[in-house]
C-alpha cells in the first residue's frame, strides 16, 4: 500500500513564482500538488477539507485577508518558507545608466516607471497599452517583450525577479537593486510590497511541526511587518516597501559607504547588551524602507527605520506610520 500524501493546493496561473518554490523545497516531504484556477478556489477547498494545505504567494494570501494582524476564519499561516529575492530585473543589452538617450523602456508598474524617471529622466516609459499587450497573458507578454527587445523596438523592459525566473531565466539582465551602488547614481529601486513570499496555509489545528524545518523566522517577521504597513497605508499601489533582517555590521558598513549619519545611533543601542564586542557582527536588526515618488520622478519621499527584534515593535510601527503620513501631508 502506498503511503498517503499531503495534498497541497496551488494556483494554476502564475502566483509570484511561489508554485515552483513549493515544489522545489517540499520535494521529498511526501506531498502532492493540486492546481486551482485562483487563490479563492484554493482557500475554499482548504476550508471544505478537500486538501490539506494551501500554497500561496504572500500577495495572494494578503488579498484573501491574511496579514500580521488578520486571517480568514478557520485558517492560519502554518509555514513561512524562506523569502525569495524581491528585487526587480531590467532586461537590456547594457546597464541602465549606459542605455541610449531617450531609450524606450517597458515597465508595467507606475511605481517602477516613476523610479526609472528618477534615474533617467530622458527615458520614454511604456506600458501595456502602448505596446498592445493588454489582452495577453504574462507568458505571452514576456515573449513579445523579448521579441521587441531583440529587434530594437524597445531598449529594455523591467520584470519582477520572480517573472524573470519563470518566464525568461536566460539572456542578459541587470538587477535594479535596493542598495546604493558606489559607482552608480545615488538612486535605488525599492520594490512593491509583499513580493517573494511563499506561505503554507492550513486549517486551525494542523500540526505545524511537520514542516518545522522549513519555517523561516526572518520571512515571518518581514511578511507580518510589510502586510501591517501595507494595510495601514491603505494598499497604496505607488508605495515601494521592503522589510528585511540584516546584520548590524552589514547595515553599519552600508551606512558608512553611503554617507549615512545614523550608524552611531545603531551602535549606541548595543551599549546595554551583554558581550557587546562579541555580538556586534552577529546581532540582526529589522530594516524597513518606504518610498514613493511624484509623477515625474523628480521628488522622492522616503523613510527608513531600523530596530532590534526585541524592541517595542508596536510603538515603532505606530511612530513610523505617523511620520510617513506627516511627510506625505507636508509635501502634497
Amino acid at each position: 500500500m502506498s503511503e498517503e500524501k499531503f495534498v497541497i493546493g496551488i494556483c494554476k496561473q502564475f502566483d509570484d513564482g511561489s508554485q515552483q518554490h513549493f515544489m522545489r523545497l517540499l520535494n521529498g516531504y511526501g506531498v502532492e500538488f493540486k492546481e486551482f484556477e485562483n487563490p479563492v478556489d484554493v482557500s475554499k477547498s482548504l476550508l471544505e477539507g478537500n486538501i490539506d494545505l494551501a500554497g500561496l504567494s504572500g500577495l495572494s494570501a494578503f488579498n484573501l485577508g491574511f496579514s500580521g494582524t488578520s486571517s480568514i476564519s478557520g485558517l492560519e499561516i502554518s509555514t513561512f518558507l524562506p523569502r525569495r529575492e524581491p528585487t526587480l530585473i531590467m532586461v537590456s543589452k547594457d546597464k541602465i545608466n549606459h542605455l541610449p538617450r531617450n531609450g524606450k523602456i517597458f515597465a508595467d508598474s507606475e511605481l517602477i516607471r516613476r523610479q526609472l524617471k528618477r534615474f533617467r529622466p530622458d527615458f520614454k516609459l511604456l506600458g501595456k497599452t502602448d505596446l498592445d499587450l493588454n489582452e495577453l497573458d504574462l507568458s505571452s507578454i514576456v515573449e513579445k517583450l523579448d521579441e521587441l527587445h531583440e529587434n530594437n523596438t524597445i531598449d529594455g523592459y523591467v520584470l519582477e525577479r520572480s517573472e524573470w525566473n519563470i518566464f525568461k531565466n536566460k539572456g542578459r539582465r541587470h538587477t535594479l537593486g535596493m542598495q546604493i551602488e558606489q559607482d552608480e547614481s545615488k538612486y535605488r529601486f525599492i520594490p512593491p510590497p509583499l513580493r517573494g513570499f511563499s506561505l503554507l496555509i492550513s486549517r486551525l489545528g494542523f500540526p505545524k511541526n511537520i514542516f518545522e524545518d522549513l519555517n523561516d523566522e526572518q520571512s515571518m517577521i518581514s511578511f507580518n511587518i510589510e502586510s501591517k504597513l501595507f494595510l495601514e497605508l491603505e494598499k497604496n499601489d505607488l508605495l515601494g516597501l521592503n522589510v528585511s533582517i540584516r546584520k548590524i555590521s552589514t547595515i553599519a558598513r552600508s551606512l558608512n559607504e553611503e554617507g549615512g549619519l545614523i550608524s552611531d545611533i545603531i551602535f549606541e543601542k548595543l551599549i546595554n547588551l551583554e558581550k557587546k564586542d562579541e555580538l556586534t557582527n552577529s546581532i540582526q536588526m529589522v530594516e524597513i524602507i518606504l518610498e514613493t515618488l511624484n509623477e515625474n520622478g523628480k521628488k522622492t519621499f522616503s523613510l527608513e527605520k531600523k530596530y532590534l527584534p526585541n524592541d517595542d515593535e508596536f510603538r515603532i510601527l505606530r511612530i513610523l506610520v505617523e511620520e510617513w503620513n506627516n511627510i506625505i501631508e507636508l509635501t502634497t
